[in-house]
């Protein structure tokens, strides 16, 4: 049987080439970044050539998540 691990995530306000974007970070490691685009979000995971385009932020989330996750292997 497995342990469950609780890991705190952290979303930021933060300016980049002049946008706002949200950046999530675990700990001190940033494992992607969302930025608004209209209506959408469009979701970059870090350390992944996978970005793609969202219809809410909670979905640009949850898919850097299970991204990084995906890559912890």
């Amino acid at each position: 049987m497995t342990k469950e691990r609780k890991i705190s995530i952290s979303m930021d306000a933060v300016e980049r080439n002049e946008r706002t974007v949200s950046v999530l970070k675990i700990g001190k490691d940033e494992i992607g970044v969302i930025e608004p685009r209209g209506e959408k979000f469009m979701a970059f995971p870090s350390g992944s050539d996978g970005e793609q385009l969202f219809k809410s932020e909670e979905d640009a989330v949850n898919y850097v998540i299970s991204t990084y996750h995906l890559h912890q292997a």
